[in-house]
């Protein structure tokens, strides 16, 4: 048995020790039935919330209101959650109203799709009430019950569904994928960070021709930031080589570059995105846009390590030679890496002309920066001075 769900067994012992039920669910279950690497667990019981907190010394009310209490035990922290069912979804996201239960197939009833609807308790054994494993085992996405209304509950649904498929290289079942079709408006109603983080899981997954290419088909684009209209654009993006991705800031250099928006930062701000990716992202963009078959000197220094190795990340992405290694040299090579490597300062350009300080100094110094960099002159202080044409002291 995996190490991960022996780690957390003391958890199940302890519930079922005290007379409820408990059991490891959802996409560790999913994944270790596929093989899949695990890296945490998710907990359900028919213990409520406060019976939770009777049984276990240190724990925290992350999401009570739900019916999730984390746990620590053996220094480790579980989520641990009531069984549950939901009220009617008033936002396409949210239920207006959680009732707990003791129901085990209740509780399995309101998630998205079979494969995620399987239970494994304390001995190992697997509880499927919704032929889960016979949907792995077909390489099948299918909705527990009405797929139509599974995604009515929660839009996001849809993007996990071609989320999966592109992590999985699973197919849709036919519900699934005509209820897909015909609710993808709702997607509109779905916050912008989660959908950010099921496009990344996308992107991520070795399918993502597949995924995109049903993404496409049912307009699921239009409900995205700024990629209304880009299906030629995205179809281009999709057919690179993302499996040769090391990096996250090269999917939205590699998305910026496919369909080219006006504003690059107006449109990375749209998907949320941290300002440091975006600042990277926008400085990396016309790099990438204009192909370069060999770096000159001063665009290697401008540019800056970050940059240049994104840049490479997605020529390699999009089918060029990896060049980072003799990239990385004549950067190392270059007399300096910044203005604050040159030997002198504003301070010093004042000192030895005796003149008022203003526009002139920065324009001094970026001249001695180009000639430093070109190696004109040596990057040496009274090398400098005279090259300037001050008297050395």
């Amino acid at each position: 048995m995996n190490d991960v769900f022996l780690k957390a067994l003391p958890v199940l012992q302890k519930l079922t020790t005290a007379g409820f039920e408990a059991y490891f669910v959802g996409g560790s279950v999913r994944d270790y039935l596929l093989n899949r690497t695990i890296s945490d667990v998710d907990i359900a019981t028919s213990a409520f919330p406060e019976e939770v907190k009777e049984i276990f010394q240190a724990t925290y009310d992350t999401g009570i209101a739900h019916g999730t209490v984390t746990v620590r035990e053996n220094k480790e922290c579980y989520e641990v959650t009531t069984f549950r069912t939901e009220g009617t979804y008033e936002d396409f996201r949210r239920p207006s109203e959680v009732t707990f239960i003791r129901s085990l197939e209740e509780d399995l009833q309101r998630r998205d799709f079979t494969m995620n609807a399987i239970a494994m308790d304390e001995h190992f054994d697997l509880h499927d009430p919704f032929s889960g494993q016979l949907a792995i085992q077909n390489k099948e996405i299918k909705a527990v019950g009405k797929a139509s209304e599974r995604f009515h509950e929660d839009a996001l649904r849809m993007m996990r569904a071609v989320r999966f498929l592109s992590q999985l290289d699973f197919e849709l079942d036919k519900e699934t994928e005509n209820a897909l079709g015909s609710q993808i408006a709702l997607l509109q109603h779905t916050s912008v960070e989660r959908i950010t983080v099921e496009w990344i899981k996308m992107i991520k997954g070795p399918a993502v021709k597949r995924a995109m290419d049903l993404l496409l088909q049912v307009e699921m684009e239009t409900y995205l930031p700024g990629l209304k209209g880009e299906k030629v654009a995205l179809t281009e993006f999709a057919s690179w080589n993302w499996e040769k991705r090391t990096t996250e800031e090269a999917i939205w250099l590699g998305l910026v570059v496919a369909v080219k928006p006006t504003n690059v930062t107006a449109f990375l701000k749209a998907w949320k995105l941290p300002n440091k990716t975006i600042q990277l992202v926008n400085k990396a963009y016309q790099d990438a846009l204009n192909t370069k078959e060999a770096w000159l000197t001063e665009e290697l220094y401008h540019a800056g390590k970050a940059v240049f190795s994104l840049v490479n990340e997605l020529n390699v992405i999009r089918g060029q030679a990896n060049k980072q290694a003799a990239l990385d040299q004549a950067y190392e090579l270059l007399p300096i890496h910044s203005k604050k490597d040159l030997a002198i300062s504003g301070a010093d350009l004042l000192k030895w002309s005796g003149e008022n300080a203003g526009p002139w100094v920065k324009e001094t110094l970026d001249n001695v920066e180009r000639a430093v960099l070109l190696n004109e002159i040596n990057n040496e202080k009274n090398q400098l001075k005279r090259w300037l044409g001050y008297h050395e002291e």
